[in-house]
């Protein structure tokens, strides 16, 4: 369901020691609770005068419909959250046993290519075994923080 300019009034929540309507907010506190809401996007704002900036109130309503189309939940201000966030843990191990396998394979290959020396010289296989190699390890890099968010 989306959001209006009433659920701004209607909805509140903790601002430093007290609540706050949404719309009662500071554009500052809005933006800031956003963010500690983990919410990442843009918020159009309008220069009012010379240094001087504001969001306005139904830009406050659009982002909120855009997070919530988008699958962001924040608790107690949107429904229910919908289907778990990020990738299926299951596969994510899966792919990364798979990163495993293949970086041993390549650390063999680049043992090979030590051994054998560059054999083919339309081929620079040192540097693109080490470039392989290292692109490996950054996929793991990401599946293994995948798997511990």
């Amino acid at each position: 369901m989306p959001f209006t300019l009433e659920d701004l009034a209607r909805i509140r929540v903790r601002v430093g020691m007290g609540t706050k309507s949404l719309r009662d907010m500071s554009d500052t506190q809005f933006t800031a609770w956003l963010r500690a809401q983990g919410a990442r996007g843009n918020i159009g704002v309008v220069k009012i005068s010379p240094g001087e900036l504001m969001i306005p109130i139904e830009e406050r309503v659009r982002v909120l419909n855009d997070l919530e189309q988008s699958g962001f939940y924040i608790p107690h201000v949107m429904g229910a959250p919908g289907g778990p966030a990020g990738p299926d843990p299951q596969v994510v191990a899966s792919g990364l046993a798979h990163l495993d396998a293949a970086r041993d394979h390549l650390q063999d290959v680049d043992a090979a290519v030590n051994e054998l020396g560059e054999f083919d010289p339309r081929v620079n296989m040192r540097p693109s075994i080490h470039g392989a190699l290292e692109l490996v390890e950054l996929l793991r890099g990401a599946f293994e923080n995948a798997l511990r968010d």
